[in-house]
């Protein structure tokens, strides 16, 4: 066997492994596949009829977006942690071959997300067009997933090899967040384009180019940009790969060094966060959305989302008040609402809003640390869910208000002052209440599991809920805003309701504490105390 093969068989070994035995679990392959077969057998579905032409251009922006989240979002798992880099590096081979190795392990993670998506499309177009035009489209579909992993790659290594650690870590949030959102944007202005195939701009209309056969700007693009990728992937990556692992373990070490300033509470925070183990993990949760990479680097481009889909109904015009739409009745008001060009876009955005939420839930219960767990056992009274309600209002203060607020400054643009605060505050209520709901329902503390690229089905789970999710918070929207006053005294009944179930859990605890995975480690630190006396 070559050295890279070698070297990539150790790799996905490591990948696969079990975060506690240390068994190999192949079977998240097959669940990671799966889970991007089952978007694309829903696409599938959704496109029965169209023409192949058109099946490929939205398949490809479809997958384009996919692509965008698995590996924006996994960027630091596809390039493993600073210590499996210092056990791998070891390992007798050249610089060249422990890139391949990597280029390698990552495409088996790109190559599962292409096939789990392309091969439902191509099924579902080759029932109707015949071998050859379903096989034709499944590669362009995939080429698209492989053309937006390729780039973000580009991307994202690019600033680790060109900036300070400093720098860069601030930086690479920022441009994690602007690529998925360029890219949900961009869907999202395609999609509302009378005719979207001529949307010159969009990577997917090249792929459509390419398939018809027609020469255009977009197909010359997509040849440089192969052109570009060539160069390097192939010449200039491969020459720096120890400096980029040295750049990533420089970023690392600095978030684990660096000074903890500016952690103090404010006022607001310490008259809501009173109790000793929601105060101790509030202060645990807020110091890792800053320093935490596994969390920051997810947290920031889920909470940010949101806003970019309002600037998008800004640009688009439809997220005029929907105060008053109430009055005709609940189903009828929400009916009316998505039929008015200048209210539409608001399910759009409650759709999204509903997938972030539950993607920062989930994200606060991940951790580069995730081994220290152990640490939530020894403050007294730290039972899980007094823990998860400490680090969910950090997200609510910390994160949600902040984004709310930058929400409700961008709908005066499109509504009267007033009711772009009640609708930011009904968001913002409802956000709070409903992150609260999630956290509670996890048994152990946040923070406690280690991030996995291969743990695609759990990130499919709020995907799936989210339509459906979103469509009920719309008609509440509708029945909350009938009236102003109406919806202050139910934006004001949410954040009460929400304040009421803080005060359930850790006044009247249910059900017995349960320990963190590595609560051994409890008796491990009893012999390093100081004898009495």
């Amino acid at each position: 066997m070559s050295p890279v093969l070698t070297l990539a068989a150790a790799q996905l070994r490591a990948d696969l492994r079990h975060r506690r035995t240390g068994r190999r679990n192949a079977g998240r392959l097959a669940t990671t596949a799966l889970a991007y077969a089952f978007s694309g057998g829903v696409l599938a579905l959704s496109l029965a009829g169209a023409t192949p032409e058109r099946t490929l251009f939205v398949a490809a922006s479809f997958g384009m977006v996919l692509a965008t989240f698995g590996v924006v979002g996994s960027y630091d798992e596809l390039m493993g942690r600073p210590r499996d880099n210092a056990w791998l590096t070891t390992l007798p081979a050249s610089e060249g071959a422990h890139y391949g190795a990597r280029v390698l392990g990552i495409a088996v993670y790109v190559a599962l997300m292409a096939i789990g998506v392309a091969i439902p499309i191509g099924l579902g177009l080759g029932l109707m067009e015949g071998l050859g035009t379903a096989l034709v489209v499944g590669a362009g579909v995939a080429g698209a997933i492989a053309w937006t992993a390729l780039a973000s790659l580009l991307v994202l290594w690019s600033l680790t090899l060109l900036l300070a650690p400093r720098p860069f870590r601030w930086t690479i949030g920022i441009v994690r967040t602007l690529l998925i959102g360029t890219l949900v944007i961009g869907f999202q202005l395609v999609g509302a384009q009378a005719e979207a195939l001529g949307a010159s701009w969009w990577p997917a209309t090249w792929m459509a180019d390419a398939f018809s056969g027609r020469l255009t700007t977009g197909l010359v693009l997509l040849a440089v940009s192969i052109t570009v990728f060539g160069v390097a992937f192939g010449r200039v990556f491969p020459r720096r790969y120890f400096r980029l692992l040295r750049r990533l373990a420089d970023g690392a070490r600095s978030d684990g060094s660096r000074l903890r300033l500016g952690r103090r509470l404010t006022a607001p925070e310490r008259w809501t966060v009173r109790q000793g183990p929601v105060r101790a993990a509030y202060g645990f949760a807020a110091a890792a959305f800053a320093d935490d990479r596994i969390v920051r680097g997810r947290l920031w481009p889920a909470a940010l989302l949101p806003i970019g889909f309002v600037v998008f109904g800004w640009i688009g015009g439809g997220l005029g008040s929907l105060v008053g739409y109430g009055e005709i009745g609940v189903i009828a008001g929400t009916l009316d609402a998505l039929q008015t060009p200048e209210t539409q876009l608001h399910l759009s955005v409650l759709v999204v809003l509903t997938f972030c939420l539950q993607t920062l839930v989930q994200t606060v219960q991940q951790s580069d640390h995730a081994d220290a767990a152990w640490v939530f056992d020894t403050i007294p009274d730290a039972r899980p869910r007094v823990v998860q309600l400490g680090a969910q209002k950090a997200l609510a203060w910390r994160v949600l208000f902040p984004v709310h607020v930058g929400v409700a400054v961008m709908l005066t643009a499109t509504m009267p002052a007033v009711d772009a605060i009640l609708h930011a505050a009904f968001w913002y209520a409802t956000s709070s209440l409903a992150t609260r709901f999630y956290a509670l329902t996890h048994d152990a503390p946040p923070f406690s599991r280690a991030s996995d690229k291969f743990d695609a089905a759990r990130r499919f789970v709020p995907l799936v809920v989210s339509i459906p999710l979103g469509v009920s918070l719309m008609m509440m929207q509708v029945a909350a805003l009938a009236t102003r006053a109406r919806g202050v005294a139910i934006i004001l009944g949410l954040l009460a309701l929400s304040a009421v179930i803080g005060e359930l859990v850790t006044r009247w605890p249910v059900g017995r504490r349960s320990p963190s995975r590595a609560s051994d480690a409890e008796s491990a630190l009893a012999p390093q105390a100081a004898p009495a006396g």
